[in-house]
């Protein structure tokens, strides 16, 4: 199975974060659509993701990767430009969503969730970019989250976080589009992960008492990474070519909605 994306076959694509969830959804969208992708994660899991595309004949490589590290980025560059020599995509998808309010976010809490989900998207940009304006185009897509406009009262930390993503996105697409490379933020929607379902069980729920909330989406149903892989590889494409600077909700129209 493949699909056709102009501009995409043969490309390179960075995805942080890309061994479980939405990431694991956006690397297998880019190789059905012929890109070589490379997958930056602390979790090893993404060697067995990796291994399983190459079995089947797909260029996806897995590169031990802490985003919140300078250090750590730099080898991970080392590393893709020894094995592809270009970075034509790079999808900041990499993040964590501990609860936390004002009150029981302490500061070592508050450093991890700015440095991976803020700082950790800075560094890669910084390092990736110089690539892109030798190559004189480029894509960066960074997710973010709905919790970026409005957020809860336990999400204080990474709802911060996902609100400077839309600052550092609209600055960064004025900043590089003089050397032709699009900037771009993807908001996902309610998202039905196994790390979500697991919460809900934590809480003594399921998906059976989780349908009001549900069905309250105007769209009638929870997102998929899938969902959000799909736009992610739309907005790298050159479908896109014009589009860069936007913030995109994929979330069923849930932030449209009427208050319950």
């Amino acid at each position: 199975m493949s699909i056709h994306y102009p501009g995409l076959r043969d490309r390179t694509v960075i995805v942080t974060g890309g061994s479980r969830g939405i990431g694991a959804a956006i690397v297998e969208q880019f190789v059905l659509g012929g890109a070589n992708v490379a997958i930056a994660d602390v979790d090893a899991q993404g060697e067995k993701l990796a291994e399983r595309w190459r079995v089947e004949g797909h260029d996806v490589r897995f590169y031990r990767c802490d985003v919140s590290s300078g250090e750590s980025i730099r080898k991970l560059m080392e590393a893709v430009e020894q094995d592809y020599a270009s970075v034509d995509v790079l999808v900041n998808n990499a993040g964590i969503f501990p609860r936390g309010d004002l009150q029981s976010t302490d500061e070592a809490l508050w450093d991890r969730v700015i440095g991976i989900n803020l700082k950790g998207v800075y560094l890669m940009c910084q390092a990736v970019s110089p690539l892109m304006i030798r190559q004189e185009k480029g894509v960066i897509i960074n997710i973010g989250s709905m919790h970026s406009a409005k957020g809860e009262d336990n999400t204080m930390a990474y709802a911060v976080s996902k609100g400077g993503l839309i600052t550092l996105t609209r600055n960064l697409a004025h900043a590089l589009s003089k050397h032709r490379i699009r900037v771009n933020c993807v908001h996902p929607g309610w998202v039905a992960s196994e790390g979500e379902v697991a919460r809900w069980e934590s809480m003594g729920s399921d998906m059976d008492k989780m349908q009001p909330a549900i069905q309250a989406i105007p769209l009638g149903r929870m997102q998929t990474g899938t969902d959000i892989a799909h736009t992610v590889v739309f907005l790298s494409s050159d479908f896109a070519d014009q589009i860069t600077g936007q913030m995109l909700a994929v979330d069923g129209g849930g932030s449209i909605r009427k208050p319950l």
